[in-house]
């Protein structure tokens, strides 16, 4: 019975010492001025998608093709004119050089024909700048002091304090 009598008397020192201890170490907060902030700042690759689109050439134009075009109808229609083979064979002549001579005036310029477009995605490095976090100094009990922080604190900053008793 003693026993049970010390081990209940040892129990409760130790209650009422943490909660002694507890009152002791209680926790302030105060706000005090920020006087410098510093942005911690890393390069970071990322890989940007870009849409691009190509021209593809479906033909080429030789810059004649009213000329040939007009050389045909009137070598055509030349063939038509005449009732033996060589008066034929003459308006056959005769119509590919005056057909030539009216489709020059349709001729166009000269150059690649581009009908269709293709169109795909290509992704390129790009690094960037960025800002990982703050390193902000506060004035605190006439010293300066440092920390690094997630976010811009502003001109305040609120620090939790512990006061302990001795």
């Amino acid at each position: 019975m003693n026993f049970e009598k010390n081990i209940l008397i040892a129990l409760t020192c130790c209650f009422v010492s943490i909660i002694f201890v507890n009152n002791a170490h209680s926790a302030q907060s105060i706000t005090v001025p920020v006087v410098d902030v510093q942005p911690i700042e890393t390069n970071e690759s990322v890989m940007v998608k870009q849409d691009k689109c190509t021209p593809i050439a479906t033909g080429y134009n030789n810059g004649r093709r009213g000329t040939d075009f007009g050389q045909i109808i009137g070598g055509v229609i030349g063939s038509m004119i005449g009732s033996s083979n060589s008066e034929r064979r003459i308006g056959t002549a005769v119509g590919v050089i005056v057909g030539g001579r009216v489709g020059e005036r349709y001729n166009s310029a000269p150059g690649v024909i581009y009908g269709n477009t293709h169109c795909g995605h290509s992704y390129t490095n790009q690094v960037h700048r960025v800002i990982k976090g703050y390193k902000v100094t506060y004035e605190y009990m006439g010293r300066l002091e440092t920390i690094t922080m997630n976010y811009h604190p502003g001109s305040y900053i609120t620090l939790e304090t512990s006061v302990r008793v001795r």
